[in-house]
């Protein structure tokens, strides 16, 4: 690579420190970018753990799965030299003694290793390293190129450290805020309901009705509240307190009674299609049934004919779960924001929180699925489908 393509690239990855992308994503670039480079086989970014005395991966393009996970690096004399700051290059990983996995990098295709160490502060927190198929041995100047990629990438955990503290910060906040305000508007909504069973007196039309609209408007509070208050929750990995060997077949069918009765009072149809067989799942059930009941509820909210459907199906990995509706369905250019905090669709009206599709997100995410929208329907031409995996126990 020339020097003017060196440059060019440091100014790009620059540029993504520098933009709204997640530190996680500025990490991986660096990682592509460094493997697309150097024209290698792999690249992997490392980092210590806290006793300083082994290496665990953190992000890897190139390698294969068993390679990464084939247990911790041991700091050993390949990394010795890397410790003090200095790149360390290895011509034949499988033969030289230096190397821990020497028999696994020879399955793996691996030849000739570049251990460039990350540095912050002064202090080496982790190594970049390269992987190449056939023997080479790396120029100065391409030494020099990858010791700057990695103080960029040294950068980036730093920004993403500050960036999950103050994320921290404000997560106690919102929780602390929720909780307080909870109790107050609990033993309002209390007092109100005593007066509308009429245990403090006869009520005339007018006053009935507007303690009605207020224990309404206490209940959305109260909602919204605990949604609140379900995010630092997840944020801070509780749900794994939560988690257990769950069967979603059980929950999608345990909604059902519900789903239906709320479908008939909108004259829709509800149909579940989920075979009793499905394998199971590890999660948490009530965090399950939360996704499921948001997802179904939206889809009757804004299904005014036609139909609501769940189905479920596996592949050899994961269990698939799809919502779709025939209602009004979601604009281009609202798809985006869908999973957004607080995000209310431009073509629908003012109910609800705007939090049940980021929790769902959240909690889709911390059983370490995926979940995503499509509108509209390919087989129908309209309404919303709403779909989210999750890993086969």
């Amino acid at each position: 690579m020339e020097e003017g393509q060196r440059y060019q690239l440091l100014y790009s990855i620059a540029q993504k420190l520098n933009s709204n992308l997640a530190p996680h994503e500025v990490l991986r670039t660096i990682v592509e970018t460094t493997c697309d480079a150097a024209n290698a086989k792999g690249c992997s970014l490392m980092l210590f753990t806290p006793d300083r005395q082994q290496l665990v991966h953190t992000l890897a393009c190139g390698l294969s799965d068993w390679y990464v996970r084939k247990g911790p690096v041991r700091v050993d004399a390949a990394l010795a030299q890397a410790l003090e700051g200095k790149p360390v290059m290895i011509l034949d990983a499988s033969a030289d003694l230096r190397v821990q996995y020497r028999e696994q990098a020879k399955k793996e295709g691996i030849v000739s290793m570049l251990s460039v160490p990350l540095v912050r502060r002064g202090e080496v927190i982790g190594i970049l390293r390269i992987y190449t198929s056939e023997a080479r041995r790396f120029s100065d100047e391409e030494i020099d190129f990858f010791s700057a990629l990695a103080n960029l990438g040294a950068i980036a955990l730093e920004r993403a450290e500050l960036l999950e503290e103050e994320k921290k910060q404000f997560l106690r906040f919102v929780s602390i805020a929720a909780h307080d305000l909870k109790a107050p508007l609990s033993a309002i909504q209390s007092f109100l309901s005593v007066m509308l069973g009429g245990f403090a007196g006869e009520l005339n039309e007018k006053q009935r009705h507007m303690m009605e609209r207020a224990s309404q408007r206490i209940t959305e509070l109260l909602n919204l509240i605990s949604n609140l208050l379900d995010i630092p929750r997840i944020e801070m990995g509780q749900l794994v307190q939560e988690m257990t060997e769950v069967s979603l077949a059980q929950i999608i069918d345990s909604f059902v009674e519900e789903g239906s009765s709320l479908a008939n009072q909108k004259g829709i149809k509800f149909s579940v299609y989920v075979p009793q067989n499905l394998s199971t799942v590890y999660g948490s059930p009530a965090r399950l049934q939360q996704v499921i009941t948001n997802l179904v509820n939206n889809a009757i909210n804004y299904t005014t004919e036609g139909e609501v459907c769940v189905r479920a199906m596996e592949t050899d990995n994961e269990i698939l779960v799809e919502v779709t509706d025939t209602g009004c369905g979601i604009l281009p250019e609202d798809l985006p924001k869908v999973f957004q905090d607080f995000f209310r669709g431009s073509n629908v009206g003012s109910k609800g929180t705007g939090l049940g599709l980021s929790i769902s997100r959240r909690i889709i995410e911390a059983h370490g699925g995926k979940i995503w929208v499509e509108s509209p329907c390919a087989e129908t031409g309209k309404g919303s489908r709403f779909c989210f995996t999750l890993p086969k126990r």
